[in-house]
């Protein structure tokens, strides 16, 4: 609906202003005494306002041809519409509002489809108001006259310093009269209006005219053009000449960014020198007048330059600091300027006016002296007739007052208006006048750019077109960086960016959009600025350091990087960033991390901080290390550094979160060391709550690390035969209810054994088994921590109140009327309470450490794991087995002895790992493996059960014969095997159910 009154109200003002020049400028005058004295005036305001509203047009149909979806949108509006219609109250919608926006959608349809700006070509010549316009010759003559001599005084100024905003816009507006004079005559150009109109082409083939829209002129004329004018000459030898034309037109902008940036750059210095020393407070009130003249010319040198900046950046893409310094310059001066600007138009005003003056007294006199009839005047000369020179004498005196009066006041846009259209009057009558039309004309052109100061400062200086070029933002960024004489540049740059949401918000777009390009903008900044810049000053200390201790030599060839965090911090729309801040962070957390990797190293990071200091003026926090306290158990720091032991010389319990040393790891000691959520929780106590990530840094390398040698493993080729054979099993007995048949699982395991052992004796199978084992333990390594740094913050704010209340000390300083001081620290107490709560909770390191492995063992590229589920049968036999035998070990006193265990749920936490990160849980599900291998062993326990009662049956029996003792002394014992055959059968199936429950377990924290 907006759209369709926008383009509705611009045609009805168009057409207005068409009828009123036709007018003016029609031959019957008999019937029209009131503007007969100005046929012979030209109006060239009065068509430049006419091209800029056809510029708009064509505006729009680029806007809706580059938008391929708004048509397929209408479409779909129009399909919804129509079910509108059928029911308009189940929509909440009255008849006559559907019916009136069916009419607007059909209309925006129609425009769509052939343009709008050919549309108001059509209406305009088949409108009978306006049909007459192709016999008024005066007109088209007026038409073209115009354009003419507009193009010529654009193409004088241009690709120079003097070109005036928002001239080449007006180009594409002369063209569209150009293209509305070939529809109305059938008539080629003359010769000279011809030779401008291919000059236009051939000096500047592309003009951009509003952010991302940009016109290729030749195109434009070949789309809009009449059938006809395809034939004209001149057109034809530019489009045989095209691709010369636009190569031609890019080597020159090449050269002439080559040739004119560093003038360009100089120019830019001298007048921000010049420019700040105008607005100095300190000119003397005495030279009032000079001071404004100095002004006057600076504002405008600064209008100019940054218009000539923003054409070259729009045609290279390049010297993009340069115009945003230009309205940094404007806005730090803003204070001065605004108090500069009402006297400065006042200054250009007596300028023009002290220029008219003598044009009115001369009119006044020459009508004085009407009645001397010998006296050849400049009435005379108007005319033949004494009364037509009666009233043209009047009507120019009467524009003369009105320009005079038009001066009087300010610069608003209906003065100016009006003011233009008298001066068009004054400049047609005057040819016999002593008036300077040149002085005139710059004198207006000056007090258009004074009066339209902000809009002009903000035209110039937009570089919301970049939002299209946003792809070149991170190599714009690594250039600044890679020369730190450019880091004051970093701001102008970060504000052209931010210019693009100015265009977003314009657009009206959601949030999140905006939200999305800020965050682009800072992502880019960090990725090419910040975090390179951290990197090199934590290389610069760490060299620095290193040098003094090796060489003495304090060399270390790094360029210096002081610059950057000297920067003010940087605006990006919504929010700062401090670089010296981010960097301080930084450096922070890798002094601790690397501290409490090697503790040995403490004075290192201790000289690294004091050099920062001293170097960068960076302030860094001190390292707090305590050393580890014996009363509080195992320290976190001591198993961090050697995780890779630790997980291999203790089990875990997955239930009571408890790491047990094994017994083959103290084999002279009669204790075992136990670590659980205690020990951490005093840990974290000892070297603060950041251990916590460094914890979880280093099991994800230890995973990494196993990842590896688990990937090794099944790329083997034999374990890859046996689980090609299992899933082609699995495949084709997919739906089978029963599940997975146990006997395959023994087959598998068997097969493996095959392998040669390894270390220790031990199979292939079980030293793949060892390492799920380590995996597992190391997570529940990582889920201890967490618990720990739950514990340690449920101890810390014992004396808090519970956050269940949800009472705010904010809201309470509030209702009791308190100072705003107690209102804020109210505020940062109930902000620290919710991160002291929350900032562990809303953590799953478990989703963390899965999510970084998924992606990539999930490729095709490690194809040879996806039938690892396969598997897992085959280990968890093996692991059932190993279990018994370590249970068995637990009281025997024999050599043996140090391989008693009697928990591993590192196993199973393990594999649920695994098959989450490889995606495989629900293909192992499908295997429904603990069900059939229960099932398997309760069935031969059944079986030996109901053997073992038949026997004792039978022995019964037998005790009546004395003849069948033998036999009878045999059957007790294979009674007795039987039974111990049943107890064994039923340690095996708890022990399966065991590693079955702890398997629902670990699933259940993976989740």
């Amino acid at each position: 609906m907006e759209f369709s009154e926008i383009v509705c109200r611009l045609r009805e003002v168009l057409n207005n202003l068409v009828r009123q020049v036709d007018s003016i400028y029609s031959a019957d005058t008999k019937n029209n005494k009131l503007c007969a004295s100005f046929t012979t005036i030209h109006m060239p305001s009065v068509f430049s306002s006419f091209a800029d509203g056809l510029t708009v047009f064509l505006i729009m149909d680029e806007i809706i041809a580059q938008n391929g979806h708004i048509k397929h949108y209408a479409s779909l509006f129009m399909r919804m519409l129509n079910a509108v219609k059928m029911e308009p109250v189940k929509f909440c919608m009255a008849a006559e509002n559907v019916d009136c926006l069916e009419r607007v959608v059909n209309q925006c349809d129609g425009v769509l489809e052939i343009g709008l700006f050919q549309r108001f070509v059509q209406d305009l010549m088949l409108n009978e108001s306006t049909q007459k316009l192709r016999s008024n010759k005066r007109f088209l003559e007026e038409n073209f006259f115009c354009l003419r001599e507009g193009l010529l005084d654009i193409l004088s100024r241009l690709d120079s310093l003097k070109e005036v905003p928002s001239e080449r816009r007006r180009i594409v507006g002369y063209m569209a009269l150009f293209i509305l004079q070939s529809w109305l005559t059938v008539d080629p150009p003359e010769k000279k209006g011809a030779r401008v109109i291919v000059e236009v082409l051939r000096r500047l083939p592309v003009v951009h005219a509003d952010n991302n829209i940009r016109f290729v002129l030749l195109d434009l004329l070949l789309a809009q053009l009449p059938p006809s004018m395809t034939s004209w000459s001149p057109l034809k030898e530019v489009m045989k000449e095209s691709a010369a034309i636009k190569n031609h037109y890019l080597l020159k902008m090449d050269e002439v960014l080559s040739r004119d940036s560093q003038t360009i750059r100089a120019s830019l210095t001298s007048w921000i020198a010049a420019f700040h020393s105008s607005m100095s407070p300190m000119m003397q009130l005495s030279e009032a007048q000079a001071t404004l003249e100095i002004r006057t010319k600076q504002i405008i040198q600064g209008l100019l330059l940054a218009n000539r900046l923003q054409h070259i950046l729009r045609s290279t893409i390049d010297l993009h600091v340069l115009f945003e310094a230009v309205e940094n310059v404007f806005y730090r001066k803003h204070f001065e300027i605004s108090q500069s600007l009402p006297h400065i138009i006042n200054l250009v005003q007596s300028h023009i006016e002290s220029l008219l003056q003598p044009v009115k007294a001369q009119l006044e006199q020459d009508l004085s002296r009407r009645s001397q009839p010998n006296n050849m005047t400049f009435l005379s000369s108007l005319t033949r007739s004494g009364k037509d020179a009666d009233t043209k004498a009047i009507d120019s005196l009467a524009a003369v007052d009105l320009a005079l009066k038009m001066l009087q006041g300010g610069g608003s846009d209906t003065r100016q208006v009006v003011f233009h259209l008298a001066v068009d009057v004054i400049n047609g009558t005057s040819g016999h006048l002593e008036t300077d039309h040149s002085r005139v004309r710059k004198l207006i052109s000056k007090l258009a750019l004074i009066a339209e100061y902000d809009t002009v400062v903000g035209a110039v200086t937009n570089c919301s077109f970049l939002y299209w070029r946003r792809e070149m933002m991170s190599t714009w960024f690594s250039m600044v960086y890679a020369q730190e004489d450019r880091a004051l540049w970093l701001q102008y740059l970060v504000n052209a960016f931010c210019d693009g949401l100015r265009l977003l918000k314009v657009s009206k777009v959601n949030v999140s959009s905006l939200d999305s390009y800020e965050m682009e903008i800072e992502k880019s900044l960090a990725n090419e600025i910040i975090e390179p810049l951290c990197r090199d000053i934590e290389t610069d200390l760490r060299l620095h350091v290193h040098s003094a201790h090796l060489k003495g030599s304090v060399n270390t060839g790094l360029r210096d990087l002081s610059w950057y965090l000297q920067l003010k911090p940087l605006r990006i729309s919504s929010k700062y960033i401090y670089i010296k801040s981010r960097v301080e962070n930084y450096l922070n957390a890798a002094f601790y991390n690397h501290a409490a990797m090697a503790p040995h190293d403490w004075k290192t990071y201790s000289e690294m901080r004091h050099l920062a200091e001293q170097k960068y003026g960076l302030e860094l926090d001190d390292i707090h290390l305590p050393g580890q306290k014996l009363e509080q158990g195992v320290d976190l720091l001591e198993i961090m550094h050697n995780i890779h032991i630790f997980v291999a010389s203790h089990t875990y319990n997955i239930n009571t979160q408890v790491f047990i040393e094994k017994v083959s790891n103290a084999p002279n000691r009669k204790n075992l060391i136990t670590v659980g959520v205690k020990h951490v929780a005093n840990s974290i106590r000892t070297h603060g709550i950041g251990i916590i990530s460094t914890t979880v840094n280093f099991a994800y390398h230890f995973l990494a690390q196993k990842f590896v040698g688990f990937s090794q493993f099944l790329l083997d080729d034999h374990i890859q035969s046996c689980l090609v054979k299992e899933y082609r099993f699995w495949k084709g007995n997919k739906g089978n209810p029963n599940g997975y048949p146990y006997e395959r699982a023994e087959t598998v395991k068997k097969d493996i054994r095959k392998v040669a052992l390894g270390d220790g004796g031990l199979t292939s199978l079980e030293h793949f088994r060892h390492l799920i084992s380590e995996m597992g333990n190391a997570l529940g390594l990582v889920r201890m921590v967490r618990s720990g740094g739950l514990n340690y913050s449920s101890s810390t704010c014992g004396f808090v109140y519970d956050m269940k209340s949800r009472v705010s000390f904010e809201d309470a300083s509030r209702e009791l009327n308190l100072q705003e001081a107690v209102i804020e620290a109210g505020k940062i107490l109930d902000k620290s309470l919710d991160n002291q709560y929350m900032s562990l909770e809303k953590t799953n390191y478990f989703k963390i450490l899965t999510n970084v492995f998924s992606q990539e063992l999930q490729s095709n590229e490690n194809a040879h794991l996806r039938e690892f589920f396969l598997l897992v049968p085959a280990l968890t036999i093996n692991a059932a087995e190993a279990m018994l035998e370590g249970k068995d070990k637990i009281l025997k006193r024999s050599r043996d002895a140090v391989n008693a265990i009697f928990t591993d749920d590192g196993f199973v936490l393990g594999v649920a790992y695994i098959l989450k990160v490889l995606g495989q849980e629900t293909q192992f599900d499908s295997l429904h493996w603990f069900t059939s291998a229960t099932q398997h062993f309760k069935k031969k326990i059944f079986h030996l059960e109901g053997d073992t009662e038949a026997g004792q049956t039978r022995g019964g029996l037998s005790g009546l014969n004395l003849w069948n003792q033998k036999n009878l002394t045999v059957s007790n014992e294979e009674t007795q095997n039987l039974k111990t055959d049943v107890r064994q059968l039923q340690k095996y199936l708890a022990e399966l159910e065991l590693i079955q429950f702890g398997f629902v377990c670990a699933r259940t924290f993976l989740y």
